[in-house]
């Protein structure tokens, strides 16, 4: 296979399975959303979105090992796969900007459900007070600078990929088999 050709398959099939992933979390915190009053479960929706980021980065990188002839190194996989969370990451932090404008109610209204979970487990009411103090001051400099907090969001879930990736790489790796010639 030519380099060009590698090089626009690996970049045309990690932006394809990023926009997948992006998608896929995006979906699961709508559906979440839409069941606000009803479905108050965030380690189910952390559940989900875990299954399908996994199930995206199995797939994909199974894919990719097949174009390239069905073998992959480790290093391969593990490009691969970051690359991924990468584009998921901008796509979920465009997502969000657009969300946050169309109901920015909803963080504070996530913020006050937090403090009232964290008291019932006993925190201590002046660290819950200075966290959603925090998180409501962050959410207005994020509204405020959305491409900063593209950027960062992209790098930040790049990190969290490499992360995922070490582990992943390791199961989805296919070394071609060593031949050996008789002289």
């Amino acid at each position: 296979m030519n380099e060009v050709k590698k090089y626009s398959d690996f970049y045309k099939m990690t932006s394809t399975f990023g926009l997948i992933m992006g998608l896929a979390m995006a979906a699961i915190h709508f559906i979440f959303y839409l069941l606000e009053n009803s479905l108050q479960q965030p380690f189910l929706m952390m559940m989900l979105t875990f299954a399908a980021t996994i199930a995206v980065i199995i797939y994909a990188t199974k894919k990719y090992r097949y174009s390239l002839g069905g073998y992959i190194s480790y290093w391969n996989a593990f490009k691969f796969g970051v690359i991924i969370f990468l584009f998921a990451g901008i796509f979920g932090a465009v997502y969000s900007y657009v969300f946050n404008n169309i109901d920015p109610d909803y963080v504070f209204r996530e913020l006050e459900r937090t403090k009232e979970y964290l008291l019932t487990w006993g925190f201590d009411e002046k660290i819950i007070k200075d966290f959603v103090t925090d998180s409501q001051e962050k959410l207005a400099y994020e509204l405020k600078h959305p491409f900063e907090t593209i950027f960062t969001s992209g790098w930040w879930n790049m990190f969290l990929g490499a992360i995922f990736c070490l582990i992943s790489s390791a199961f989805l790796k296919k070394n071609k088999p060593e031949t050996i010639y008789e002289s």
